[in-house]
């Protein structure tokens, strides 16, 4: 598609990273020049700590897909449902926890997004990070270990 003004995906196609040293992987979607959108998934059991140095210049839109989770807000802890949204202000730390039987899903986009202009670039800095990457399979068993759909 080359020349086209739109990018189209299948999440089934893409492949996941793992956030830091945690049990939080995503597969991101949109690589705007004005935001940045992934699809995250946290299994039974996973969290990302409240953490506050990446969030601090991105305002965040956070939409709960499937499953529950504590969410973390400047010390606040509250359950998230799907179909609730967030909107996070530039500088608040998210954390969230996962302690449902079954793995999370939410949509988290970032404005302005970060410096990463491609998939192929990602992939790059996770590699030369020695951060985690999961192939499509791998991020499809881990779904169905928590029966959430895509």
């Amino acid at each position: 598609m080359e020349g086209n003004r739109y990018r189209r995906v299948r999440v089934s196609d893409l492949e996941g990273f793992q956030h830091a040293r945690d049990d939080y992987w995503y597969r991101p979607l949109v690589f705007g020049k004005g935001l940045f959108t992934y699809l995250a998934y946290v299994p039974p059991g996973g969290f990302m700590p409240p953490h506050g140095h990446e969030e601090d210049a991105y305002e965040l839109s956070f939409f709960m897909l499937e499953g529950e989770l504590e969410v973390t807000l400047e010390g606040d802890t509250f359950l998230v449902s799907p179909g609730e949204a967030i909107h996070v202000d530039p500088g608040v730390s998210l954390g969230v926890r996962n302690s449902g039987d079954r793995t999370a899903s939410f949509l988290l986009t970032f404005a302005p997004p970060p410096p990463i202009p491609s998939p192929e670039a990602l992939r790059e800095r996770y590699e030369r990070r020695g951060s985690g990457i999961k192939t499509r399979e791998e991020m499809e068993a881990l779904i169905r270990q928590g029966k959430v759909s895509r």
